[in-house]
């Protein structure tokens, strides 16, 4: 292909009011901004499929835990089932029940255990006693008995009479052994009407695991990983006998063997609070949330734990009613299906990224530098994803978009409009290509989030390169000289992005304030909070076109100001999130951003006005005409 470079009387040479590096336009501008927008329709498509499924799975089940809820019942003199019913006046609908161990047996009086030295203590002169093992005797027919099936070391369990009754001598103590499901507890739970699931162990001293596992809509696993992740084999045993059973994904808990498990089939997302962390919180900061993880993060399962007091757990579970209520989410069975996307109309959005990565690097003053840095960052896009190409081509969207209109048009303050034109239209590709069944069960997360916000400004300051020999721009700057202002200055403005990209996700090396903390809490419950990067970003793009700053200061607002862009692209490519509720988050953003950098730039008009003319000195020097 053949690159035209522009002549020294080309008008793009001509530096912009602003004062920024002019931008180029290439003979192939509009050929390719023609593909963007044909392949912007299978993906604007692909976008509405995307949210009519997901506005059909806005169903969610308060799942009580059954143990917890069962030892404050006993705390405050009720029975379970009376605990249960207020809580279900006050919305819960469903509850957790673990699977019993040989414990349960004794616990519920079906069985008896004694250890050898126990048993041996009370009939000292019986022979035939082992001190070091554990003796079992049922008081319901035939319970130690089915107990002793269940294991592969049945053979080393023996029938001893002593005293005139049958014992059964155990080698271990087996107190702790999964013992199979309370049938009765869970038959009762159900013919209330309540959504049931159900939390299997995992021994590998059980046999036949999962042949009685009980007929429920649900199943959680404990631990770190399923059932047989360990074994291939078992695990495909468990998998013929999940049957209509949906595993729960829980949230901050990748199991091991869980992707293998669900293979061709669906999970359900689960949240659940750490009952340690829930002690510290107060119920208005659980119900808070309990209430985003639903509405933001397609969480079908909230996984509930009493407080300490029935008075503390009530005020929780009402506030939490009330918060999805306003969300517009039914409390109910929620009904698990899997989003399958068209993948021929992924493919054709396949054309959208690949324009734009192309027009950025024509774009670029140097447009072999341009086409040697858009190709590398394809390649590391594929190589990052696996040379798959429906995620690798998300990613390219992702850092390519927010920085395509910044390089296009940076020549005055309404251009700021003509780059979120073009940052939204990179959303329609991201989801288009991110989103599959994987990515919004959270299974397979997006690969290089961190670069959807450092590649762009990266890509952006490129564009900054003059049409000269890059030996010699790179003898100008290492010859620049610095002042202490500018160090300052630089350093100052490498601090603020340093932190940051260090506070991108949910959980990042930088933490924030109490304060800031109450009031992410107060926005997020009244309404979908913006990310503050856009809400600092959109502003400093704003003042950065302008022009309203001397020198190079400009040119650090706007790339202050890619952040902004770069994080509505980052906000999207969280594909567990409702895209609805994503393009409401980036709106917001959008609408404080410009309120905020219109009234900035106004303000830093008078103020450098008044600096410069206040008591007749200007430094020296001509007053800076402001535009």
């Amino acid at each position: 292909m053949s690159v035209s470079r522009p002549s020294p009387a080309d008008p793009d040479l001509t530096l912009p009011p602003n004062g920024l590096p002019a931008p180029t336009r290439h003979r192939l501008q509009p050929l390719l901004l023609g593909v963007l927008a044909l392949s912007a329709v299978p993906a604007a498509l692909l976008a509405a499929d995307r949210v009519a499924f997901e506005n059909s799975e806005k169903t969610v089940a308060l799942v009580m835990d059954y143990p917890a809820l069962a030892a404050q019942a006993k705390e405050t003199g009720q029975t379970p089932e009376t605990l249960l019913a207020h809580y279900r006046s006050l919305g819960v609908n469903g509850v957790a029940v673990y699977e019993d161990v040989v414990g349960s047996a004794v616990q519920k009086g079906r069985a008896l255990l004694l250890s050898g030295a126990d048993l041996k203590s009370r009939n000292p002169d019986l022979p035939g006693i082992d001190p070091q093992k554990t003796y079992l005797r049922s008081i319901e027919a035939g319970t130690v008995e089915d107990l002793a099936r269940r294991f592969n070391f049945q053979a080393l369990i023996e029938e001893r009479t002593i005293g005139g009754q049958t014992w059964y001598e155990w080698p271990i103590d087996p107190r702790f052994l999964p013992a199979g499901p309370d049938t009765a507890l869970i038959d009762s739970l159900k013919s209330q009407g309540y959504v049931t699931l159900y939390r299997p162990y995992d021994d590998q001293r059980v046999l036949n695991v999962g042949a009685d596992w009980p007929d429920v809509p649900f199943i959680a696993f404990n631990g770190t990983e399923v059932i047989g992740a360990r074994d291939p084999e078992q695990l495909q045993a468990i998998r013929e006998r999940l049957g209509n059973r949906v595993p729960a994904l829980i949230e901050g808990s990748r199991q091991t063997g869980l992707n293998d498990l669900i293979r061709g089939r669906t999970a359900a997302r689960m949240f659940s609070l750490n009952a340690t962390w829930q002690g510290r919180l107060s119920p208005e900061e659980v119900a808070s949330k309990y209430a985003l993880a639903a509405r933001e993060r397609t969480q079908r399962l909230l996984y509930l734990r009493p407080f300490p007091t029935q008075a503390e757990t009530d005020a929780f579970l009402t506030r939490l009613g009330g918060q999805l209520d306003r969300a517009g989410i039914e409390v109910g069975t929620p009904e698990i299906r899997n989003y399958e996307p068209s993948s021929l109309l992924r493919a054709l959005s396949l054309l959208g990224p690949l324009a734009a990565l192309l027009l950025l690097g024509l774009s670029y003053p140097l447009p072999r530098v341009g086409l040697l840095v858009a190709g590398l960052a394809g390649l590391g896009a594929l190589a990052l994803n696996g040379l798959q190409p429906f995620p690798a081509f998300a990613l390219i969207a992702a850092i390519t978009f927010p920085a395509l209109g910044i390089v296009l048009r940076r020549a005055r303050i309404t251009d700021w409009f003509i780059a979120t034109g073009l940052s939204l239209l990179g959303v329609l590709f991201v989801s288009a290509l991110g989103a599959s069944r994987d990515s919004m069960l959270g299974l397979d997360p997006f690969r290089g989030v961190g670069l959807t916000l450092l590649a762009p400004l990266g890509l952006v300051l490129l564009s900054f390169l003059p049409r000269q020999d890059v030996r010699r721009t790179a003898q100008d700057l290492f010859r620049r000289p610095f002042s202490t202002g500018d160090l300052l200055i630089l350093g100052l403005a490498g601090a603020a992005f340093a932190v940051a990209f260090l506070r991108r996700g949910n959980t990042s090396s930088v933490g924030v304030s109490n304060t800031e903390a109450k009031i992410r809490q107060d926005l997020q419950d009244a309404i979908i909070r913006p990310r503050f990067k856009e809400v600092l970003g959109h502003p400093l793009l704003l003042v950065g076109l302008s022009g309203v700053l001397p020198g190079y200061l400009g040119a650090l607002g706007l790339l202050g100001g890619v952040m902004g862009q770069a994080s509505i692209l980052n906000t999207f490519s969280h594909f567990h999130t409702p895209l609805l509720i994503s393009a409401t988050r980036a709106f917001i953003g959008l609408g404080v951003g410009l309120v905020v950098g219109l009234i900035a730039v106004e303000v830093l008009k008078w103020l450098i006005r008044t600096w410069n003319t206040y008591g007749g000195w200007n430094g020296g020097q001509a007053p800076r005409e402001l535009n």
